[in-house]
């Protein structure tokens, strides 16, 4: 068994071990095979197992009972979270969150993408009896959902590819209303979303919810989060021409410029 001695540089090697698996795991597009980790870290299979066994005890990672691919654990996500929590910029993309809610009288959302698709990392809530609740950590879809629609448009294409086909083959198998069946609808949907520079979607896969969501770029014009408001269609007015999708779209772009994005 490993002993958890010292490096050369007076940490524990172990850790340093440990936490190059879980970098390997961080810069993966999605969940790996015992051999590809092994592989990635330049170690023996069995070697990396054993450290594998230990990270999945602590939550830092977690094993699929399917398909027994490893991928981040729940203690990872939320060391994501806190980190990110605690970046200025998002400070204050909280709090205009917070000042979106307040001056548009409905929920609002920041998600970002992770290796589950576009995922929602904070939800403020209307305050009246007919306010939206939704799951802080609620994975979007990605071809019904305002927040997924943005997400399909701006984020790199060999992270949403994936998601986006599978989930058109959903949508055709089910019938899902209200959503793209093929790849040339969607095409159309994340034409017209860039084309304006945010996404609007009503009633999508027929849930009974309207929502606008607006892209936030960094300093690079990479896309770094999406923040949304979303709430029942009859309440909502979710138009590509509406106020409200003018209010989200300006409350981005000032978050935008907090990352130091700098409008062509």
């Amino acid at each position: 068994m490993d002993k958890p001695g010292k490096s050369a540089r007076g940490g524990v090697q172990s850790v340093e071990v440990a936490g190059k698996l879980l970098q390997v795991l961080l810069q993966s597009d999605g969940p790996m095979k015992l051999a590809e980790i092994a592989a990635e870290v330049e170690m023996p299979s069995a070697k990396v197992h054993r450290y594998l066994v230990s990270l999945i005890r602590t939550g830092f990672v977690q094993q699929s009972k399917e398909s027994s691919k490893y991928d981040l654990g729940p203690i990872a996500f939320q060391l994501g979270l806190k980190g990110f929590a605690r970046f200025e910029p998002l400070k204050l993309a909280e709090y205009m969150l917070q000042e979106l809610v307040e001056l548009v009288g409905e929920t609002a959302a920041l998600a970002v993408w992770t290796a589950k698709g576009a995922t929602m990392i904070r939800v403020i809530e209307a305050r009246h009896d007919f306010a939206t609740t939704i799951a802080p950590t609620h994975h979007c879809p990605m071809t019904f959902s305002a927040t997924g629609v943005l997400f399909s448009s701006y984020e790199d294409e060999v992270r949403t590819e994936p998601l986006i086909e599978r989930e058109l083959e959903q949508n055709r198998i089910s019938g899902r209303p209200n959503s793209p069946l093929d790849r040339a609808e969607l095409d159309a949907m994340i034409g017209a979303t860039t084309a304006r520079g945010y996404s609007c979607m009503t009633d999508g896969g027929g849930d009974g919810f309207g929502a606008v969501s607006a892209p936030v770029f960094d300093v690079t014009g990479k896309l770094v989060m999406a923040v949304t408001v979303f709430g029942r269609s009859n309440r909502v007015d979710a138009t590509a021409d509406g106020t409200l999708a003018r209010i989200v779209a300006r409350t981005a772009a000032k978050i935008s410029a907090a990352f130091g994005y700098v409008t062509p």
